[in-house]
C-alpha cells in the first residue's frame, strides 16, 4: 500500500513539473509574440507647440469678423505606441494670450475685443483637461475627445473639445479642431463700435490647429 502511494506521488509530481514547464514556455511565447507586434510597446510623452493658431470667428450686425494668434501654448503627455500613434492623452493645458489676438479691422476691434473680455484683469483664454479618449480612424489618423474646462474672461464652463489628429513622418501630431460658444456664458460683453453703431453677436466659432513635438 504504501508503495502504491508513493509511486502515485512521485507520478503526481511529475505531472505537476510537466505542466509547469508548459506554462513558462507559453509565458515566454506570449513575451516574444508581445514584442514583435508593433504598436503593443507602448511610451509616454510629453508632447507641445508654443505656436498653436487660434483663429476666432463671429459676426456682427454689419460684418462678419475674424481674430487671429499663432502664439497660443498647449502641452500634454501622450501614450503612444511604437509607430507614434497616440493611444491616450492626460494634463492637457492650453493658453492663449488675449492680447495677441488681432482682427483684420485693426486696432479701434482690437481694443474693443480686448475691453469685452476684461484682457487686463482676465489677459488668457485657457482650456485644461486631465483625461482625453483617443478614437483611431484607420492608417495614422485618430480622434480626440477631450473634456475639460474652458476660461474666458470671468467664465469658466465644463465643455468638451473634439479634435482630428494624424500622425506626421517624423511622429509630431497634427492636430486641429472647432468649438462653438456663446460669449455671454462667459460673462463677455457684445463687443461695440462707432458708438453701438456696429455691435457683434453673442455666437462665436473657436478654431485651432497646431503641430505637437516633443518637449
Amino acid at each position: 500500500m504504501h508503495i502504491a502511494m508513493w509511486i502515485g506521488l512521485c507520478t503526481q509530481m511529475q505531472v505537476m513539473r510537466i505542466i509547469q514547464k508548459k506554462l513558462e514556455q507559453i509565458c515566454s511565447l506570449l513575451l516574444v509574440i508581445l514584442f514583435l507586434i508593433p504598436g503593443v510597446a507602448f511610451t509616454q510623452v510629453k508632447m507641445g507647440s508654443n505656436s498653436t493658431k487660434v483663429v476666432i470667428e463671429g459676426t456682427s450686425n454689419i460684418h462678419d469678423w475674424i481674430m487671429t494668434s499663432t502664439s497660443g501654448s498647449t502641452s500634454g503627455t501622450w501614450t503612444v505606441d511604437a509607430a507614434g500613434v497616440p493611444t491616450a492623452l492626460t494634463n492637457l493645458n492650453f493658453i492663449v494670450n488675449v492680447t495677441t489676438l488681432k482682427s483684420e479691422k485693426g486696432s479701434t476691434m482690437d481694443n474693443n475685443a480686448y475691453k469685452a473680455m476684461a484682457a487686463e484683469k482676465y489677459p488668457a483664454i485657457k482650456f485644461t483637461s486631465t483625461s482625453a479618449t483617443i478614437q483611431p480612424k484607420g492608417g495614422n489618423a485618430f480622434t480626440v475627445t477631450a473634456p475639460g474646462k474652458l476660461s474666458i474672461s470671468s467664465g469658466t464652463k465644463d465643455v468638451t473639445m473634439v479634435a482630428n489628429g494624424k500622425v506626421n513622418a517624423d511622429k509630431s501630431l497634427s492636430i486641429d479642431g472647432s468649438y462653438k460658444l456663446v460669449t455671454t456664458d462667459y460673462n463677455v460683453k457684445a463687443i461695440s463700435i462707432m458708438l453701438g453703431a456696429i455691435k457683434t453677436e453673442a455666437g462665436v466659432t473657436i478654431k485651432y490647429s497646431l503641430v505637437a513635438k516633443p518637449q
